[in-house]
């Protein structure tokens, strides 16, 4: 009788560690070398390609392939594991972006409370030395209109620095990294306290961080209303590293449930 009592309470926790984990396995399926979308948004309106990679609507036919799947990432603690996307892939002279979204609902169902998008990224080169976004959170399953982005800059010769966005407001981290090192990254989104907070390579346990690595909170003009409903990569040219293991959660619980 013991057993089956301990057998049953390890389910139940197991069970509502996974609640906690809204979306996961983004790259499943794939293998290095593979295109990363499965197909293209011609219209703001077209039927929408659930729990899909495709290409991003623009009014401007785009003149870049789909970004293309890398080598596997890995963090210790951190339960995603697999492929990632690779930065770059334009040909010669080629210079711009083009975004993919990961598109993860039509309703409303991610419009309160508190978002934790966690991914995986490694860095050898970037191609500005300003802030660039490369990973976001929109309200349109399209694409377009991010509500929160993930950004990185260089910092001297040999260092970079992240940031993010909630709405028209930025911030950035005053701790430099490493290039050619994986780095955890954690975006929380907090509809209650209309924040954005930005978590780097946080210490992976039962306790979320009491003090992020940078926070925007909104103001009377940035106000945090609508749904998310994609998540979205921008492929930039003269970058090259990789970024992937994503997570969508719906508590630090599921940042770090396995």
């Amino acid at each position: 009788m013991k057993k089956l009592v301990f057998a049953t309470a390890l389910a139940f926790f197991a069970l509502g560690s996974q609640a906690q984990v809204l979306k996961s396995n983004f790259l499943n399926g794939y293998k290095e070398g593979d295109k990363l979308e499965k197909s293209v948004y011609t219209e703001k309106k077209a039927p929408i390609e659930l729990d899909t990679w495709c290409g991003a609507f623009s009014s401007k036919p785009n003149q870049f392939a789909s970004p293309l799947i890398g080598k596997d990432l890995t963090y210790n603690g951190y339960a995603e594991k697999g492929p990632s996307i690779s930065f770059g892939g334009f040909e010669a002279g080629q210079k711009g972006a083009r975004f993919s979204v990961y598109s993860i609902s039509e309703g409303k169902e991610y419009s309160r409370g508190t978002l934790y998008l966690s991914c995986l990224v490694n860095f050898s080169k970037l191609g500005g030395s300003g802030l660039a976004d490369f990973v976001g959170m929109s309200p349109s399953y399209v694409g377009g209109s991010n509500r929160s982005n993930i950004y990185v800059a260089r910092e001297g010769s040999d260092q970079i620095r992240f940031g993010i966005s909630f709405l028209k407001l930025r911030g950035e981290t005053t701790m430099a990294y490493d290039y050619d090192k994986t780095h955890l990254l954690v975006l929380k989104l907090d509809y209650d306290n209309q924040t954005a907070q930005l978590f780097v390579d946080p210490k992976l346990d039962a306790q979320e961080p009491a003090e992020a690595d940078c926070t925007v909170n909104g103001d009377e003009e940035n106000i945090l209303k609508h749904a998310i409903r994609a998540i979205s990569f921008r492929n930039r040219s003269g970058y090259i590293g990789n970024v992937g293991n994503f997570r969508l959660s719906d508590s630090w619980d599921g940042v770090i449930a396995q």
